[in-house]
């Protein structure tokens, strides 16, 4: 894959605690779950991405898009090395193009869905129903000066240090029992804690793989105005 570069117009980090033995199930062999006080860390993150395309192609040939990625936070060997990263079984987005050149020219699946989006004046409410009915989320927060007390995250700072540390984004091929891995490179990096209002994820709430006791709703971030690159790795 060529480099990509654009903005991370919006990203919103929803973010629950679960049980470690739990998470191992739904993670390929080779990763195992990234332990937090405790816990493993899964979410949803909800992402407008403006004018993404091939770094140093002209305006007219990228692409602005709404898009969902259900993701744990993950640690493995590579090279000898330990290595902190998120798999993501489930990319959803709006564009066709990210379907069409991701999943087709790339093996790499993008499914499409819908998005309703409203924000003004710190509040966010964001919805999504993907086309095959797999997955539907929807959250209604607004900006906050506090971070949870009962985090499975110290602070605010240090879960900003964690998720800014897992760079790496590891995903299903559509070539069976393949994986393909990306490498986030932002030019900035700062977080806002978000205080949740509504909050429905279809993935989340289904109880034969989450049971009611295994997952909690920890927190939610919200990252705005982001440059960033997209490298193959």
């Amino acid at each position: 894959m060529p480099v990509l570069d654009g903005l991370i117009d919006r990203r919103i980090l929803i973010n629950y605690r679960v049980s470690s033995d739990i998470v191992k199930a739904l993670l390929p062999p080779h990763l195992e779950p990234l332990i937090v006080n405790g816990y493993a860390s899964a979410g949803i993150c909800l992402l407008r991405l403006k004018d993404i395309g091939i770094k140093h192609f002209p305006k007219p040939l990228r692409i602005t898009s709404e898009n969902a990625a259900h993701r744990f936070l993950v640690t493995y060997t590579e090279n000898g090395k330990q290595v902190h990263g998120v798999y993501i079984p489930r990319r959803d987005t709006d564009s066709s193009m990210n379907v069409l050149l991701a999943g087709k020219l790339l093996s790499w699946p993008h499914y499409p869905a819908t998005f309703n989006s409203k924000e003004a004046n710190g509040h966010y409410a964001v919805s999504m129903e993907s086309n095959d009915q797999y997955s539907s989320l929807s959250i209604e927060a607004e900006v906050s000066a506090e971070f949870p007390t009962d985090s499975m995250f110290d602070s605010l700072e240090h879960a900003s240090t964690v998720f800014q540390s897992c760079p790496i984004g590891v995903s299903p091929s559509t070539q069976q029992g393949s994986y393909k891995s990306i490498l986030l490179k932002t030019n900035s990096w700062m977080v806002k804690p978000l205080v949740v209002r509504k909050l429905q994820s279809r993935y989340f709430e289904d109880r034969l793989a989450f049971p009611q006791t295994s997952i909690q709703f920890d927190n939610a971030l919200l990252m705005e105005g982001i440059a960033h690159e997209w490298h193959s790795c």
